[in-house]
């Protein structure tokens, strides 16, 4: 039988995919424009919707991820399904040494997803998460416009009712941050730093809304607000402020809130307004499939442990909110 190795270096990397819903289509419709990868295998809870992307690659359709990944032997594998069926596809993934790339969560909890970062790198393996805000050029150039240069106050807003079409109509605010404002948290660690202390607030009777309050290493603090509430307009945003300057991400009305696009630079003497001009998640799969290509774990961002930093704020928020009190975050990943 090939190697992963002599297979990945096939002029056409083949790719599966578990799920093929929202999370999944911005890297679907990004490998469609290139020309060394195509998707190969598909396997998603909705037969009907595996079967109709199946159908436009020319794809097998597969009961499970794990019949997927043993009979296809993909070169990479796209875990893009509900988080509750994330671990077993990944465990499967590191077990039989298939690099992947995982939408954020990644698992319906910390534990599991804890669990899967060891797996992933006791086997040596490529594998990202799809916390691809990081990719777009207008966080970019926030990044290099800050250079080393601390921030001193971080807000965020994650204002709209959950991205699953699945979610019950009960989801709560920490169920919204875990899910999707954790893409936020990641953005503000990105720019911020790690994390120390999370101490985070739910309404005593409204568990819709939540504030979480961060403090981080460089001596930065930030608040982060997240509400599943119906409300007119969406509001995903970030903004970072300093004496003189502010940098304010997204907005109302953010039709691509994981862009958070446009960048409005504030200084005290112009305002400068930067558009998003790339496809982030383009420019994602394009360094993780560079990774794969020279089996490289650390060519790509974020890669599992960085992620699972992240998602350790969300834990803690999670720890906080439900014993009232503030909760040290351990530097260890």
């Amino acid at each position: 039988m090939a190697t992963h190795k002599s297979r990945a270096t096939r002029k056409r990397m083949q790719i599966a995919f578990l799920g093929v819903g929202g999370p999944a289509q911005p890297y679907l419709d990004a490998l469609a424009r290139r020309s060394d990868a195509t998707v190969t295998a598909v396997c998603d809870p909705d037969r009907r919707a595996a079967e109709q992307t199946a159908a436009g690659w020319g794809a097998r359709v597969f009961p499970d991820a794990a019949a997927m990944l043993a009979e296809a032997k993909p070169d990479a594998v796209w875990i893009c399904g509900p988080p509750r069926l994330q671990p077993a596809a990944v465990r499967k993934a590191a077990e039989l040494g298939v690099p992947f790339l995982l939408t954020p969560p990644g698992a319906a909890d910390f534990t599991s997803v804890a669990e899967c970062t060891r797996l992933a790198i006791a086997a040596n393996l490529v594998a990202s998460v799809g916390f691809f805000t990081r990719h777009t050029d207008v966080v970019q150039e926030a990044r290099q416009y800050l250079g080393a240069n601390p921030v001193p106050l971080a807000l965020g807003w994650w204002l709209r009712p959950p991205s699953d079409p699945d979610s019950p109509t009960s989801a709560t605010a920490l169920d919204l941050l875990w899910n999707d404002a954790c893409r936020l948290v990641d953005v503000l660690r990105f720019f911020c730093g790690e994390v120390t202390r999370v101490h985070a607030l739910t309404p005593a009777n409204a568990p819709g809304g939540l504030v979480v309050q961060l403090q981080f290493a460089s001596g930065g603090v930030g608040v982060l607000t997240c509400a599943a509430y119906p409300r007119p307009e969406p509001r995903v945003q970030v903004e970072l402020l300093g004496d003189g300057w502010s940098l304010e991400f997204g907005g109302p009305g953010t039709n691509a809130p994981h862009l958070l696009a446009p960048l409005r630079l504030t200084e005290r003497d112009r305002t400068t307004i930067l558009r998003c001009m790339n496809a982030a998640a383009a420019d994602h799969a394009a360094a993780f499939l560079a990774a794969v290509a020279t089996g490289d774990p650390k060519a790509v961002v974020p890669d599992l442990s960085d992620a699972l930093a992240t998602l350790a704020v969300c834990h803690a928020a999670s720890v906080s909110a439900k014993d009232g009190n503030p909760v040290e975050v351990s530097g260890e990943r």
